[in-house]
């Protein structure tokens, strides 16, 4: 009788054993057939883009690091909305078995909104979206659908503010050690309206940056060190800007900008300027957040104060200016683009002019190799303000006064390839700092 139980509990054991295993392999089997997605938010700089969020909440989808190897591409791009929230737009492109198969979905956030909040959100409209392409792959069986009926019928939306939007900023930054000091403090204000015909935008602000340096050692004509000395350097702007847009169509807005400013390092003690502009999108603006190719014109009289008389010998002076402008803006599969050339001169003098070329590239050459480039480059003939008697060699060093130049230029150029395991959906959030915390440059 004892064998007989024995072997009775081995056969069970066994027989468990083996359900578990087909169990395991089915669940296998079932998360080796979910659709493959390649979450694509450009730049990250949207605060629903939480790649390590995303897949700890969508877990019956298996997320990769390269498109190639992707079923559905989840293209995200975004823009900001008038309440001062961010639109995202989410366009699930369907890739190897899904080819041709694409869907567009928008989801909303307001400017009080929280990083969590946003994550959430955007995870819910993603999670729809993608639905769809599971139910025709074996996972379907174990996908449900709820549904959270409202508690009441929803009231007509009444907006007391009237679409206007208030922002106040401020920040301080204070670094030091035993002879250098520093101290830096912003402050702005902004109030935004933007409805479907108008918006209108103002905003005010100061800047105030301060660098000490103690225990200097000074010199006489002979190169002998006769003391020490303390070096103070100030920088100081201030200002503010309008702006007013009127919707004509779908291509065509048209506006009034202006701005008023104060700025020691640029040798302004107050400068006016007002005028009408007007702009063409070559696409319809509701197709802006995947691409935009525009045509702006400005023109505006100006008046300047100078803190110092200028190389021209003003200390006031009234002129006129226009500016063009085009610029392209794409958000694609591969990657995103924005390139824009703006030139401008005083009407005047039309030697005296500006020119400047921006550009930014976000380019997917092949599998796991990606390019960034971004920079821009300017021609310079317009320094009206420069000061007559030029700059000491502490603002020189300190950068606290601008300086005669031709052109100027900036480039930032990043080249990164990834290479191994194409499955991405494991999250490790241990030791984020690696132990021995970071160098910020």
């Amino acid at each position: 009788m004892r064998r007989v139980l024995v072997w009775s509990g081995v056969l069970l054991l066994v027989a468990a054993r083996s359900v578990a295993a087909q169990q395991a392999s089915d669940t296998a089997v079932a998360q080796d057939s979910a659709i493959r997605v390649f979450f694509d938010c450009p730049g990250f700089a949207a605060r629903g883009c939480d790649f390590d969020f995303l897949r700890t909440e969508i877990t019956w989808v298996n997320w990769v690091r390269d498109r190639e190897a992707a079923d559905v591409h989840a293209l995200i791009s975004t823009q900001q909305t008038g309440g001062g929230g961010t639109e995202y737009t989410l366009s699930l492109i369907g890739l190897r078995r899904f080819a041709g198969k694409s869907d567009t979905l928008r989801y909303y956030t307001t400017g009080t909104s929280t990083t969590d909040e946003a994550r959430h959100g955007l995870a819910r409209i993603l999670e729809l979206g993608l639905a769809s392409y599971a139910a025709t792959t074996p996972l379907a069986a174990r996908l449900t659908l709820t549904y959270e009926a409202p508690t009441a019928r929803a009231a007509a939306i009444h907006d007391p503010w009237n679409a206007w939007v208030f922002t106040i900023n401020g920040g301080a930054f204070l670094n030091g050690q035993h002879s250098i000091h520093s101290a830096s403090i912003n402050l702005s204000l902004g109030a935004d309206r933007t409805t479907e015909q108008w918006k209108h935008r103002l905003s005010v602000y100061e800047n105030y940056n301060q660098d000490v340096f103690s225990d200097l050692p000074r010199f006489d004509t002979l190169g002998n060190q006769i003391g020490t000395q303390t070096v103070r350097s100030v920088s100081r702007s201030y200002g503010g800007s309008l702006l007013v847009v009127r919707s004509l169509d779908s291509h065509w807005s048209a506006g009034v900008q202006g701005s008023v400013n104060h700025a020691t390092f640029s040798n302004i003690e107050l400068s006016l300027s007002l005028g009408p502009a007007l702009e063409y999108d070559f696409y319809p603006y509701s197709q802006s957040t995947r691409r935009e190719l525009t045509l702006q014109y400005s023109i505006q009289p100006q008046y300047y104060r100078y803190i110092d008389t200028t190389i021209f010998g003003k200390t006031r002076e009234t002129l006129g200016s226009q500016s063009l402008t085009t610029a392209l803006s794409v958000t694609q599969p591969w990657g995103s683009a924005t390139i824009s050339l703006t030139a401008s001169h005083y009407l005047q003098n039309l030697q005296q002019n500006r020119i400047v070329l921006f550009g930014n590239l976000n380019l997917r050459l092949f599998k796991g190799l990606s390019l960034n480039v971004q920079g821009d480059v300017a021609r310079i003939h317009d320094q009206r303000a420069l000061p007559e008697a030029g700059a000491t060699p502490d603002e020189i060093l300190l950068r606290r006064r601008e300086l005669a130049t031709s052109y100027s230029y900036f480039t930032f150029i990043n080249l990164q390839y990834r290479f191994g395991s194409t499955l991405n959906n494991t999250v490790n959030p241990r030791f984020p700092f690696g132990g021995g915390g970071f160098i910020m440059f």
